[in-house]
């Protein structure tokens, strides 16, 4: 209500960026943040400290929200023939006993030859199939159909 109120006054837009902050709900209470010291610089005031800490804040949030709860996990499973249905479904069976908290929507990238992320020992010629499970059913949803549907084909 208050920023209805006074859309321009910085304080009101932190005391919300504190209320999504105890909501949990980082990535807006970030925002709200942002918004504060965008205008607290607007209004030409010289106290670079106030201004520092408000930058501070937002950016801290944002560590907050990158280090919450994981919505997804990913896991690498090594084969050697061309991955065929059978062969997903083990993946999706290793994938539910290895991580059964994220087993809302399981994916199996159908098209396979991935690569190990960096840092992870693997065998050179080594092919794998990415298994990825959400928390959110429809998250999982949306990730299988984009990597799934045919994108039309422009030469050059």
């Amino acid at each position: 209500r208050s920023i209805f109120q006074d859309p321009f006054c910085f304080r009101n837009h932190l005391r919300q960026a504190a209320c999504f902050r105890c909501l949990r709900r980082y990535s807006e209470a970030a925002r709200s943040a942002m918004v504060a010291d965008y205008l607290f610089l607007l209004s030409g005031t010289t106290k670079t400290q106030t201004s520092s800490l408000i930058h501070q804040y937002w950016q801290g949030l944002i560590q907050e929200d990158l280090s919450g709860e994981e919505s997804f996990r990913a896991l690498y499973t090594p084969f050697e023939t061309e991955g065929d249905a059978q062969m997903i479904q083990v993946a999706n069976k290793a994938f539910a006993e290895r991580h059964p908290e994220f087993s809302q929507c399981i994916f199996t990238d159908p098209h396979g030859v991935h690569l190990l992320p960096r840092g992870a020992e693997s065998l050179p010629d080594r092919q794998y199939l990415l298994t990825l499970g959400f928390r959110n059913k429809e998250l999982g949803k949306r990730v299988e159909k984009a990597v799934t549907s045919n994108l039309p084909f422009c030469p050059g």
